[in-house]
């Protein structure tokens, strides 16, 4: 280490001023057996011995060339960009912009995520960002149901099942009711006492949702009943119709897909959106501009926060204590460095290359396309063995897509593929490859 807080003199120093004679007599009220005389640690290293060790370690990642998973996290490009912006120190080692004057920069770089999200999706106002998409439809949830002052919420089937349990585990921590419903049943599980009805679109199996027609459904048999929207890939916001078009009340997403890396699971980001009359509902924070009181100079502000850190805790809508800055930061540098036109791109190729594999995948014997509804860039194909297909794909180094029955054991030999614009034609002829084989070994097994 470069800097060694606490030397002996520091610590005699620290302890005569409170008047302690030493560490043990400080840490008295620890229990005996709660104190550890020695860490079972290996000795110091070297520099040169200790990256040695880290790259040896690093050797038991897996790097497919290619992936075909998705189920809430996906593979996407990310313009070098992006990782410019977010590793200058500015950004990265800053934490929450309370004081305002010494915050312009992140105050309005979070301003310009918001104005940038609420123009992508069409919904009025956009908060400064949520923990994860999942987390995002939990206070959506919760939120619902302060507004309408009801304690039911419905959810329909399709919503990824990690969700659903986010959901459920915040709900039931304040006592509101958590209905699960399928579409068929939906109408007949909708009365005065629901607060939101919350849905998935594209959903977890990769179904696309006519959303018009299902807010028109919910509004006729409930119309105090707030409807609520989630996306886990909103990079289909390049062709299709944004929520803001239809009606939808809340509308939340995971912003994994714009700009961040999977890494080992996260960070993710949560976008949160609603309509304008819900603005002082919203959870965690917004940034506002602002002018000079004796001036025209303009600047950002943290205008609403309706947390109980800051207002009473009977009239919080949440206890979120952050944001997802430096995420928000990376989403915000990927949707102005792709563009309008920049995301359409990525949106079609998504499509095309998605659909192509369906049509592809049906010629071989023994798998079936699943979807009955239109598909954006995920779908479900029944195999003839889910496993062989797995191990075949890892054999020739591609990330095999999702054994569903994980979520669903009802739903045996199902994969949930998904294709993206890094997918090039070289692996999906690879993965039609693998498709080829596990359906020969399945055929000669018989």
């Amino acid at each position: 280490m470069d800097f060694i807080p606490h030397d002996n003199k520091t610590i005699t120093e620290m302890l005569d001023v409170i008047d302690v004679k030493s560490l043990q007599d400080l840490f008295q009220d620890i229990p005996k057996d709660l104190i550890i005389d020695k860490l079972n640690l290996p000795s110091g290293l070297s520099e040169p011995d200790l990256l040695y060790r880290l790259q040896k370690i690093s050797q038991k990642n897996k790097v497919y060339s290619s992936s075909f998973l998705g189920a809430g996290c996906y593979y996407h490009y990310i313009p070098s960009l992006v990782d410019f912006v977010t590793s200058r120190s500015e950004f990265y080692t800053s934490y929450t912009p309370y004081q305002a004057e010494a915050s312009q920069g992140y105050l309005q770089a979070i301003y310009e995520y918001q104005t940038v999200i609420s123009r992508l999706t069409q919904m009025d106002v956009a908060n400064a960002s949520m923990y994860d998409g999942s987390t995002a439809l939990a206070e959506a949830a919760i939120m619902s149901t302060i507004i309408t002052r009801k304690n039911t919420v419905v959810l329909l089937k399709g919503i990824h099942p990690e969700y659903e349990e986010v959901v459920r585990t915040y709900c039931w921590g304040q006592n509101i009711s958590v209905k699960i419903v399928s579409e068929e049943n939906l109408r007949s599980n909708l009365n005065n006492d629901v607060a939101a009805v919350l849905f998935q679109s594209p959903n977890f199996f990769g179904d696309i949702e006519d959303v018009s027609n299902f807010t028109n459904k919910v509004r006729e048999k409930a119309p105090n009943c707030l409807v609520i929207q989630v996306m886990t890939d909103p990079t289909c916001l390049g062709v299709l119709n944004p929520p803001g078009s239809t009606d939808i009340d809340i509308f939340v997403a995971e912003g994994q897909p714009f700009g961040l890396s999977l890494s080992f699971g996260g960070p993710g980001l949560g976008i949160f959106t609603a309509k304008q009359k819900y603005l002082r509902k919203i959870p965690g924070r917004l940034i506002g501009k602002t002018t000079e009181i004796n001036g025209k100079k303009s600047g950002f502000i943290l205008t609403l926060q309706a947390r109980e850190q800051h207002i009473r805790r009977e009239k919080a809508s949440s206890n979120i204590c952050t944001n997802q800055a430096l995420c928000s930061l990376a989403a915000l540098t990927y949707l102005l460095a792709l563009g309008r036109n920049g995301l359409k791109e990525v949106a079609t190729q998504n499509f095309q290359k998605a659909h192509y594999v369906k049509k592809e995948i049906t010629k071989i014997q023994g798998y079936e396309i699943l979807n009955k509804k239109p598909t954006y860039n995920e779908f479900l194909v029944k195999c003839p063995n889910i496993d062989t297909l797995i191990k075949i794909c890892r054999q020739l180094d591609l990330q095999p897509p999702l054994k569903i029955s994980k979520y669903y054991p009802e739903m045996k030999d199902v994969a949930l593929v998904c294709i993206t614009e890094m997918n090039s034609k070289k692996s999906i002829d690879s993965f039609l490859e693998a498709a080829h084989l596990a359906s020969n070994i399945k055929t000669e097994e018989k």
